[in-house]
């Protein structure tokens, strides 16, 4: 039951922020408050866990992970950039997601706030919680089950922030890409058995979110 609530619960609280309350700066306390303090908690209770962890950080500082890291990252972030810069005004409008970013708060001095937490805190956060914390708790049922239901229930909250924006049927294909990074970013985490290089990678993608917002938004 509990691992349940910690697969459901970054998604209720996204949903809680966003639909409920209709303000990013709550929705992001709450997610990323979730993020950090559920494994920190568990974590800090048992102390193996955490020199497990610990080691694992060390381990992934090596030339490979980080180079594999960069290169899928660069990889994901271009894809992204191209992808909105091919399909905005065919496929979607700017406009109706600039309305509804200023209608959840996104605007102001404060993006520049809302943009250092995507470069910085999302990545290591999100890998965290779904690639190590969840991964591990899944990993007695197989590698690739466990990959594959972290990648799955990371897309769903995914899917309530794409839904408000870009409606359906687009939405429902735009969080394929989210999918296949998920699966992407728990491989890496597995073969380098450290959260190193998907954090490396996921920042590199988030960035392109954040030039896609810059050029296209602002």
């Amino acid at each position: 039951m509990k691992n349940i609530i910690y697969l459901f619960g970054p998604t209720i609280l996204i949903f809680i922020g966003l639909s409920y309350l209709e303000s990013i700066p709550i929705t992001f306390l709450l997610f990323y408050g979730w993020l950090f303090f559920v494994p920190f908690i568990s974590y800090s209770k048992r102390l193996t866990l955490k020199e497990m962890f610990l080691d694992s950080i060390k381990k992934g500082f090596g030339l490979k992970p980080i180079l594999i890291g960069l290169i899928s990252g660069i990889i994901s972030g271009v894809s992204i950039y191209i992808s909105v810069d091919l399909l905005q005004g065919h496929i979607f409008d700017i406009n109706p997601l600039s309305d509804r970013l200023n209608q959840w708060g996104f605007n102001g001095a404060k993006v520049w706030g809302f943009i250092l937490v995507l470069a910085f805190i999302n990545p290591i956060l999100e890998e965290w919680y779904w690639r190590e914390f969840m991964f591990k708790k899944y990993l007695a049922t197989g590698v690739a089950k466990s990959i594959f239901i972290t990648s799955t229930f990371y897309s769903l909250y995914h899917l309530l922030i794409l839904l408000p924006l870009f409606g359906t049927p687009f939405s429902l294909l735009a969080i394929l890409p989210v999918f296949f990074a998920g699966l992407l970013w728990g491989y890496l985490r597995y073969i380098f058995s450290s959260i190193i290089a998907p954090v490396i990678s996921h920042a590199l993608a988030d960035l392109g979110i954040i030039l896609v917002y810059l050029h296209f938004f602002m």
